[in-house]
Protein backbone atom coordinates (compact mmCIF):
# COMPACT_ATOMS: atom_id res chain seq x y z
CA UNK A 1 0.00 0.00 0.00
CA UNK A 2 2.73 2.49 1.00
CA UNK A 3 4.69 1.68 -2.13
CA UNK A 4 1.69 2.55 -4.31
CA UNK A 5 1.09 5.77 -2.40
CA UNK A 6 4.71 6.79 -2.73
CA UNK A 7 4.67 5.98 -6.45
CA UNK A 8 1.48 8.03 -6.84
CA UNK A 9 3.07 11.05 -5.13
CA UNK A 10 6.12 10.80 -7.36
CA UNK A 11 3.88 10.47 -10.40
CA UNK A 12 2.08 13.69 -9.50
CA UNK A 13 5.38 15.52 -9.06
CA UNK A 14 7.00 14.33 -12.24
CA UNK A 15 3.91 15.09 -14.33
CA UNK A 16 3.99 18.84 -13.68
CA UNK A 17 6.39 21.28 -15.32
CA UNK A 18 7.07 23.25 -12.14
CA UNK A 19 8.91 20.32 -10.56
CA UNK A 20 11.41 20.13 -13.41
CA UNK A 21 11.78 23.91 -13.54
CA UNK A 22 12.55 24.08 -9.82
CA UNK A 23 14.97 21.16 -9.98
CA UNK A 24 16.81 22.87 -12.82
CA UNK A 25 16.64 26.13 -10.87
CA UNK A 26 18.46 24.63 -7.89
CA UNK A 27 21.37 23.74 -10.16
CA UNK A 28 21.34 27.16 -11.82
CA UNK A 29 21.40 29.01 -8.49
CA UNK A 30 24.29 26.88 -7.24
CA UNK A 31 26.22 27.38 -10.47
CA UNK A 32 25.68 31.14 -10.53
CA UNK A 33 26.76 31.46 -6.91
CA UNK A 34 29.95 29.52 -7.57
CA UNK A 35 30.63 31.50 -10.75
CA UNK A 36 30.17 34.77 -8.90
CA UNK A 37 32.71 33.77 -6.27
CA UNK A 38 35.25 32.66 -8.85
CA UNK A 39 34.84 35.78 -10.99
CA UNK A 40 34.87 38.14 -8.03
CA UNK A 41 37.44 36.41 -5.83
CA UNK A 42 37.65 39.60 -3.75
CA UNK A 43 40.10 38.15 -1.22
CA UNK A 44 42.25 36.47 -3.83
CA UNK A 45 42.19 33.30 -1.75
CA UNK A 46 40.87 30.67 -4.18
CA UNK A 47 44.30 29.10 -4.12
CA UNK A 48 43.70 28.10 -0.49
CA UNK A 49 41.60 25.24 0.81
CA UNK A 50 39.29 27.68 2.62
CA UNK A 51 38.73 29.63 -0.58
CA UNK A 52 37.86 26.48 -2.51
CA UNK A 53 35.59 25.31 0.28
CA UNK A 54 33.77 28.63 0.05
CA UNK A 55 33.15 28.00 -3.65
CA UNK A 56 31.95 24.45 -3.03
CA UNK A 57 29.56 25.76 -0.36
CA UNK A 58 27.63 27.22 -3.31
CA UNK A 59 26.11 23.76 -3.83
CA UNK A 60 23.91 24.38 -0.80
CA UNK A 61 22.36 27.49 -2.32
CA UNK A 62 19.95 25.27 -4.24
CA UNK A 63 18.18 24.71 -0.92
CA UNK A 64 16.31 27.96 -1.57
CA UNK A 65 14.21 26.21 -4.21
CA UNK A 66 14.26 22.82 -2.47
CA UNK A 67 12.07 24.21 0.28
CA UNK A 68 9.75 25.71 -2.35
CA UNK A 69 9.44 22.28 -3.96
CA UNK A 70 8.52 20.79 -0.60
CA UNK A 71 5.78 23.34 0.03
CA UNK A 72 4.25 22.71 -3.38
CA UNK A 73 4.16 18.94 -2.78
CA UNK A 74 1.66 19.35 0.05
CA UNK A 75 0.08 22.82 -0.19
CA UNK A 76 -0.50 22.47 -3.92
CA UNK A 77 -3.10 19.77 -3.36
CA UNK A 78 -5.03 21.95 -0.93
CA UNK A 79 -4.82 24.89 -3.32
CA UNK A 80 -6.28 22.93 -6.23
CA UNK A 81 -8.73 20.91 -4.13
CA UNK A 82 -7.31 17.52 -5.15
CA UNK A 83 -6.55 16.66 -1.53
CA UNK A 84 -10.19 15.60 -1.07
CA UNK A 85 -9.84 12.92 -3.76
CA UNK A 86 -6.53 11.84 -2.25
CA UNK A 87 -8.07 11.35 1.19
CA UNK A 88 -11.13 9.59 -0.24
CA UNK A 89 -8.83 7.17 -2.05
CA UNK A 90 -6.66 6.69 1.05
CA UNK A 91 -8.68 7.55 4.17
CA UNK A 92 -5.67 6.95 6.43
CA UNK A 93 -4.18 10.42 6.35
CA UNK A 94 -1.06 9.34 8.18
CA UNK A 95 -0.05 7.18 5.23
CA UNK A 96 -0.67 10.03 2.81
CA UNK A 97 1.53 12.27 4.92
CA UNK A 98 4.32 9.69 5.04
CA UNK A 99 4.14 9.31 1.25
CA UNK A 100 4.36 13.06 0.75
CA UNK A 101 7.30 13.35 3.14
CA UNK A 102 8.99 10.48 1.33
CA UNK A 103 8.47 12.22 -2.00
CA UNK A 104 9.84 15.43 -0.52
CA UNK A 105 12.88 13.59 0.77
CA UNK A 106 13.61 12.05 -2.62
CA UNK A 107 13.04 15.25 -4.60
CA UNK A 108 15.11 17.22 -2.10
CA UNK A 109 17.96 14.76 -2.50
CA UNK A 110 17.70 15.09 -6.29
CA UNK A 111 17.81 18.88 -5.96
CA UNK A 112 20.88 18.64 -3.74
CA UNK A 113 22.55 16.21 -6.11
CA UNK A 114 21.85 18.48 -9.09
CA UNK A 115 23.30 21.45 -7.19
CA UNK A 116 26.37 19.52 -6.07
CA UNK A 117 27.10 18.09 -9.53
CA UNK A 118 26.67 21.50 -11.17
CA UNK A 119 28.94 23.19 -8.65
CA UNK A 120 31.66 20.59 -9.08
CA UNK A 121 31.35 20.45 -12.88
CA UNK A 122 31.63 24.22 -13.13
CA UNK A 123 34.23 24.99 -10.47
CA UNK A 124 36.68 22.11 -11.03
CA UNK A 125 37.73 22.97 -14.61
CA UNK A 126 37.44 26.72 -14.01
CA UNK A 127 39.69 26.67 -10.96
CA UNK A 128 42.07 24.31 -12.71
CA UNK A 129 42.38 26.75 -15.62
CA UNK A 130 43.34 29.44 -13.12
CA UNK A 131 45.99 27.20 -11.62
CA UNK A 132 43.94 26.59 -8.46
CA UNK A 133 42.66 23.08 -9.17
CA UNK A 134 40.38 21.36 -6.66
CA UNK A 135 42.18 18.72 -4.56
CA UNK A 136 39.74 15.90 -5.24
CA UNK A 137 41.68 13.64 -2.89
CA UNK A 138 40.81 15.89 0.06
CA UNK A 139 37.87 14.93 2.25
CA UNK A 140 36.49 18.47 2.61
CA UNK A 141 35.61 18.57 -1.10
CA UNK A 142 33.27 15.61 -0.91
CA UNK A 143 31.99 16.39 2.59
CA UNK A 144 30.98 19.86 1.44
CA UNK A 145 29.10 18.48 -1.56
CA UNK A 146 27.48 15.77 0.57
CA UNK A 147 26.45 18.46 3.04
CA UNK A 148 24.65 20.29 0.25
CA UNK A 149 22.63 17.16 -0.55
CA UNK A 150 21.66 16.75 3.12
CA UNK A 151 20.81 20.45 3.35
CA UNK A 152 18.49 20.39 0.32
CA UNK A 153 16.87 17.14 1.45
CA UNK A 154 16.10 18.47 4.93
CA UNK A 155 14.75 21.75 3.55
CA UNK A 156 12.44 19.91 1.13
CA UNK A 157 11.04 17.82 3.99
CA UNK A 158 10.55 20.96 6.08
CA UNK A 159 8.81 22.52 3.08
CA UNK A 160 6.34 19.63 2.89
CA UNK A 161 5.52 20.10 6.56
CA UNK A 162 5.11 23.87 6.19
CA UNK A 163 2.78 23.29 3.25
CA UNK A 164 0.61 21.04 5.42
CA UNK A 165 0.42 23.73 8.10
CA UNK A 166 -0.43 26.61 5.77
CA UNK A 167 -2.41 24.75 3.06
CA UNK A 168 -1.56 27.66 0.78
CA UNK A 169 1.48 27.58 -1.54
CA UNK A 170 2.11 31.33 -1.50
CA UNK A 171 1.71 31.64 2.24
CA UNK A 172 3.85 28.57 2.83
CA UNK A 173 6.68 29.71 0.53
CA UNK A 174 6.68 33.29 1.81
CA UNK A 175 6.46 32.13 5.42
CA UNK A 176 9.29 29.62 5.12
CA UNK A 177 11.63 31.99 3.29
CA UNK A 178 10.76 34.89 5.57
CA UNK A 179 11.63 32.78 8.61
CA UNK A 180 14.93 31.54 7.19
CA UNK A 181 16.17 34.75 5.61
CA UNK A 182 14.49 37.56 7.56
CA UNK A 183 13.27 36.52 11.01
CA UNK A 184 16.34 34.43 11.83
CA UNK A 185 18.54 37.31 10.71
CA UNK A 186 16.75 39.63 13.13
CA UNK A 187 17.06 37.10 15.95
CA UNK A 188 20.76 36.56 15.27
CA UNK A 189 21.45 40.30 15.14
CA UNK A 190 19.92 40.61 18.60
CA UNK A 191 21.23 37.36 20.10
CA UNK A 192 24.32 36.37 18.13
CA UNK A 193 25.19 33.39 20.31
CA UNK A 194 22.05 31.41 19.43
CA UNK A 195 22.45 31.65 15.65
CA UNK A 196 24.27 28.34 15.41
CA UNK A 197 21.28 26.54 16.93
CA UNK A 198 18.68 27.89 14.49
CA UNK A 199 17.75 26.06 11.26
CA UNK A 200 19.83 28.37 9.03
CA UNK A 201 22.82 28.09 11.31
CA UNK A 202 22.53 24.32 11.30
CA UNK A 203 22.15 24.34 7.50
CA UNK A 204 25.28 26.46 7.06
CA UNK A 205 27.17 24.03 9.27
CA UNK A 206 25.95 21.07 7.21
CA UNK A 207 27.04 22.88 4.05
CA UNK A 208 30.56 23.27 5.50
CA UNK A 209 30.51 27.06 5.53
CA UNK A 210 33.83 28.57 6.63
CA UNK A 211 32.04 31.07 8.88
CA UNK A 212 33.18 31.14 12.50
CA UNK A 213 30.90 30.13 15.36
CA UNK A 214 29.00 27.35 13.59
CA UNK A 215 28.51 23.81 14.81
CA UNK A 216 30.78 21.13 13.35
CA UNK A 217 29.36 19.61 10.18
CA UNK A 218 28.15 16.46 11.91
CA UNK A 219 26.51 18.58 14.63
CA UNK A 220 24.75 20.69 12.02
CA UNK A 221 23.52 17.53 10.30
CA UNK A 222 22.07 16.21 13.54
CA UNK A 223 20.47 19.55 14.37
CA UNK A 224 18.96 20.12 10.92
CA UNK A 225 17.69 16.53 10.71
CA UNK A 226 16.15 16.99 14.13
CA UNK A 227 14.36 20.17 13.02
CA UNK A 228 13.03 18.40 9.92
CA UNK A 229 11.82 15.42 11.96
CA UNK A 230 10.09 17.50 14.64
CA UNK A 231 8.34 19.77 12.13
CA UNK A 232 7.28 16.78 10.03
CA UNK A 233 5.79 14.96 13.05
CA UNK A 234 3.96 18.13 14.11
CA UNK A 235 2.54 18.50 10.60
CA UNK A 236 1.45 14.85 10.53
CA UNK A 237 -0.38 15.22 13.84
CA UNK A 238 -2.01 18.42 12.64
CA UNK A 239 -3.34 16.97 9.40
CA UNK A 240 -4.89 14.04 11.29
CA UNK A 241 -7.06 16.41 13.33
CA UNK A 242 -8.01 19.15 10.87
CA UNK A 243 -10.92 19.19 8.44
CA UNK A 244 -9.98 19.18 4.78
CA UNK A 245 -12.00 22.32 4.05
Amino acid sequence: MMRRLFAAELGKLMSVRSTWILLAGTAVIAGLHAAGLIIGDPAGDLGTDLGKQRVLFSAGMGSLLAIVLGVLISAGEFRHGTITDTYLTTPRRGRVMVAKLGAGLLVGALAGLASAVTTLALSAPWLSARGDGLPLDQGYVWLTLLGAVIWCTAYAVIGVAVGVFTRNPVLGIVGALAWLYVIEGIVVSAFDSIGRWLPSGAAFAVGNNVQDGLLPQWGGAVMLTGYAAVIAVAAALTTLRRDVT
